[in-house]
């Protein structure tokens, strides 16, 4: 019998008119690729029962539906679901972004609104994100009282736009083409780049190539704006075996104003894989690498002691990338979907660290740029015998393929390191039940034998969802009196503890205390604490003013010495650090954060904020000013990676309401709603 999720994947093999594949589907439906083929497997045997042939799935191309079964099942599969494809918030920007660039004109509000049949606020919230999204690309959203709305900008940005939507949303495009483009032009773009591929024996990634083929498409159907580069670059491109190429093959299928455009994106992916074109910019890709190397340190405190293997590494990449990233080029990491999944977390900082780098170089950063850079960084943690763990959940669902899936985003924002395995039907619960730590069910189960992993919750989850969830996995937070007590027995027995255990030590105990066993992020044996472990309000102080920038770090770092999680001589290397390096410390405008390595004298994991009401000065030149010290201390380069992210949300987002707090409790509260989000 097919469930839910087997009849809406029938329904939309049924109503698209492009093939999908596998790729295709475990996005569409948010599931595994067992979850996937599983699904075809049961499709197949509802079709062998109604006499009609089976699904054909031809490797590397995708799944082909038989014309009978369209002629049979159209209007009858599933008559309760829709036949068109359920788009979230995201997807539909996304098309409505396609559609405003290859319109001629003005699209007003009143159009999208029937297209998508939603109501005029819904579309009214999709234009502020329009704007966020294409503001990446230097492009803005102009609006006509009388007309609508139409996207400013260069053409190559706008290409760039296309493109990169493409690469990242061509699951949902051959769902909901709105004819964007042709079969027949895309697949004489296609061969157009096979014989291009011939001439210039290069052997090309074939999605990358599928996904110039859809832009060319759309570029011919709708006529849109040529392209032109600088004069210097212009005369290289020209000067290249792809442009000669180009002229002598397009036979009259391209305008001439679009060889130098194809040719250009031929030219940056050969750049990938040859050094054969030299930037003068060298200087410019070696800042790049020290920026990036520098805000991973900022954000993790992760030191890679001028590794220059890294360096290297980053620079070939970089070097490289900033040819594709300046044009829009894109080169299809056919990785990507592996080092997310190896390097969950360093991707996630990555990202962060790329959003920042965006605004530096003027250019947007994809992700099969920023999974290529977090693989070198990742590469460096494998290097030193770090590993990375996560929490693995099945989410059971009865309500639909977008209830799963927004279930699935509302668990990974709940829970930064969890692992979404699959989103399955009832019947396929057996089959998993031994592979995950946790199922998420938003029906009842039955099976005694998964009953203490099994937690049932709202389709869409309510505050008290989100607790309970947090509470099931071990995830709650011990009390102000527990810390107290649990401080209080250490403190007893401190002078029998070695001193590279008391903080191992104090968090046994505070579980035991507790009686809550915490199982967040394990990375090499060691928890991957949250910010409301680590920041404790016996551990936050207030002060008028400070004669120094020393004694601010000596009075920060007080609670830490008191408690015996570091040595005197950590803050004399802090202090020393400062008057050798400068102020570097001090990472934004009124905060600064105190630190050195484990090895100048940490014997624990802690933190404490010093907020003053008078700022006090890390430069003669009254440069600098700091109200907010931080002093953190990390026996290892990952266990205080969690807090430090959530610290890091805290400080850009609440920073206001920081400094205006006036007793523990308060700052408590905030670390708490920052605590909760488990992003990383």
């Amino acid at each position: 019998m097919l469930d839910y999720k087997d009849n809406y994947l029938l329904n939309l093999l049924i109503s698209s008119d492009y093939v999908l594949n596998i790729s295709d589907i475990q996005k569409l439906l948010g599931v595994s690729q067992r979850s996937a083929y599983y699904s075809i497997s049961k499709i197949n045997d509802y079709l062998e029962l109604e006499g009609l042939p089976k699904l054909n799935h031809k490797r590397q191309e995708g799944i082909y539906v038989d014309p009978l079964i369209k002629e049979k099942l159209v209007g009858t599969v599933s008559s309760t679901l829709s036949k068109m494809y359920i788009c979230t918030n995201n997807e539909r920007n996304v098309l409505e972004i396609l559609l405003i660039l290859c319109e001629d004109d003005y699209i007003n509000i009143s159009y999208f609104e029937s297209l998508f049949n939603v109501s005029r606020n819904t579309i009214i919230g999709d234009i502020k994100e329009i704007r966020k999204m294409i503001g990446t690309y230097n492009l803005t959203l102009d609006y006509n009282t009388t007309s609508g709305y139409i996207i400013a900008g260069l053409p190559i940005r706008k290409r760039s736009v296309i493109l990169n939507l493409i690469s990242n949303y061509d699951y949902l495009i051959k769902i909901k083409s709105f004819g964007l483009y042709t079969d027949e032009v895309v697949k004489q773009s296609f061969e157009l780049l096979t014989s291009l591929e011939r001439e210039l024996n290069i052997r090309y990634v074939n999605t990358t190539l599928h996904y110039l083929s859809v832009l060319i498409g759309i570029i011919k159907t709708h006529h849109l704006e040529p392209i032109t580069l600088p004069e210097e670059d212009r005369k290289i491109v020209e000067k290249s075996q792809e442009y000669k190429a180009v002229v002598n093959i397009s036979g009259g299928f391209l305008e001439e104003t679009e060889y130098i455009y194809l040719a250009l994106h031929l030219l940056g992916l050969r750049i990938h894989v040859a050094e054969e074109y030299e930037l003068q910019e060298d200087d410019y890709v070696s800042e790049i690498v020290e920026f990036l190397i520098s805000e991973f340190s900022k954000i993790t405190l992760i030191y890679f002691d001028d590794d220059r293997d890294l360096f290297a590494h980053l620079y070939t990449h970089m070097k490289q990338a900033m040819f594709r990233l300046k044009y829009g080029i894109i080169y299809q990491n056919e990785l990507k979907d592996q080092i997310l999944k190896t390097y969950p977390q360093v991707s996630h900082v990555t990202r962060t660290i790329c959003n920042k780098l965006e605004k530096k170089i003027g250019y947007p950063i994809g992700d099969d740029d920023v999974t290529f850079i977090a693989m070198h960084f990742g590469g460096y943690l494998v290097r030193e015998e770090r590993d990375i763990f996560q929490i693995k959940v099945l989410l059971v669902c009865l309500n639909g393929i977008a209830t799963s899936k927004l279930l699935s985003k509302e668990l990974e924002y709940l829970i930064g390191n969890i692992e979404i395995i699959d989103a399955v039907s009832l019947d396929e619960v057996y089959e998993y039940k031994d592979e995950v730590d946790y199922i998420i069910s938003t029906i009842p189960i039955k099976d005694s034998s998964v009953k203490d992993k099994t937690l049932i919750v709202n389709p869409i989850l309510t505050d008290l969802d989100k607790s309970k969830i947090v509470s099931f996995m071990g995830l709650t937070y011990p009390s102000k009196s527990e810390y107290g007590l649990s401080e209080k027995i250490v403190q007893d027995i401190i002078e029998y503890i070695p001193k590279d255990k008391v903080g191992e030590v104090r968090k046994i105990i505070l579980s035991r205390i507790s009686g809550k066993k915490d199982k967040n992020l394990i990375i090499e044996g060691k928890k991957h604490v949250m910010l409301i472990d680590l920041l404790i309000e016996e551990h936050i102080a207030f002060l008028n003013s400070v004669a120094s920038w020393q004694e601010a770090i000596k009075l920060s770092a007080q609670p830490l010495l008191d408690a015996n999680l570091i040595e005197q001589k950590y803050i004399d290397k802090v202090i020393s650090n400062v008057n050798e390096l400068g102020p570097y410390i001090v990472i934004a405008p009124n905060i600064a954060i105190s630190h050195a390595r484990p090895q100048d004298g940490v014997n624990g994991l802690g933190m404490t904020m010093l907020i003053l009401d008078e700022a006090v000065y890390f430069s003669k030149d009254l440069e600098r000013p700091v109200r907010i010290i931080i002093t953190l201390s990390a026996p290892d380069n990952e266990q205080h990676l969690l807090a430090l992210q959530q610290l890091s949300r805290l400080l850009m987002e609440d920073l206001d309401r920081l400094l205006e707090a006036t007793d523990a409790k308060t700052v408590i509260e905030l670390v708490r709603k920052y605590s909760n989000s488990r992003e990383i």
